[in-house]
């Protein structure tokens, strides 16, 4: 996952336009809870008048969240990890941006225990009908009490992407093997990612995805990394790894997954 935290933090930086909250309650250690979402819109309300006019002159962004994920369990260093995964579908009639994203953590009366920020998103850019992540695996802070539950509440920004479906570059993808990492720490998928464009990449503008479905359709991880620079018509090869997430899903436990490349999108 290489420089990702560089993408990241700049997106960080951008202005909230689109608040939402949502709270997926969390029971015991080492089992997947999919819980209830709730969103809440915290923009100005505008009047009729004001109503009228700007949704006739602006685009707006529409999604509904499609599934949600938040696992965590104890791993060999006795150390609580977590794996939490936001599923949005773009519901609209323009594409959007999935800006950015902070976990917070809370007790069953509310109570903050841990923040974390700087979430990833894949593909940060969706066009109608299509998916996109908000995802990150880590670990809960050392002297964290779960006596009184965990819950994973994210926040996150979705906006109209400026350059619509300019913005949305993709790369094939071939020769996808899927295995399990050594000592069964996770999974790993390899492949190829081929520049199927006029222009050259650099290391950090090609991010490739690896999403893993059970035979319910819940999602288990979100593993990705950065492809290789590649000249125009070029091919270079990738691994994903859940090594850093939940390590405790294997082979048998994928009913069907999917990999993608696409053009990472920054939007000042």
């Amino acid at each position: 996952m290489k420089r990702s935290s560089l993408i990241r933090s700049l997106s960080a930086c951008l202005a909230v336009t689109i608040f939402a909250g949502m709270a997926m309650a969390s029971g015991s250690s080492s089992s997947k809870e999919t819980g209830s979402v709730t969103i809440t819109d915290n923009t100005t309300k505008a009047t009729e008048e004001e109503t009228t006019t700007t949704t006739t002159a602006k685009k707006k962004a529409e999604y509904e969240i499609t599934h949600t994920t938040f696992t965590h369990s104890t791993n060999s260093l006795d150390k609580e990890k977590y794996c939490g995964v936001i599923e949005i579908k773009n519901t609209g009639e323009c594409c959007i941006y999935l800006k950015e994203c902070a976990f917070d953590f809370e007790d069953d009366d509310g109570h903050l225990l841990q923040a974390d920020k700087l979430i990833s998103s894949a593909p940060n850019v969706i066009a109608p009908g299509e998916y996109g992540y908000f995802f990150h695996d880590g670990l809960l802070d050392d002297g964290i009490s779960l006596d009184n539950g965990i819950n994973l509440v994210p926040n996150f920004t979705v906006e109209v992407c400026d350059k619509g479906e300019a913005a949305i570059v993709d790369y094939n993808v071939s020769d996808l093997d899927l295995r399990e990492n050594d000592y069964g720490m996770g999974l790993k998928v390899t492949g190829r990612v081929e520049n199927n464009t006029e222009e050259d990449t650099s290391s950090i503008d090609v991010m490739v995805v690896a999403v893993f479905f059970d035979s319910d359709g819940e999602i288990l991880d979100i593993g990705f990394t950065y492809a290789d620079e590649m000249s125009a018509g070029g091919k270079t090869s990738f691994e994903v790894s859940t090594m850093l997430g939940n390590r405790d899903v294997s082979v048998d436990d994928v009913a069907e997954y999917k990999v993608f490349a696409r053009q990472m999108y920054l939007q000042f």
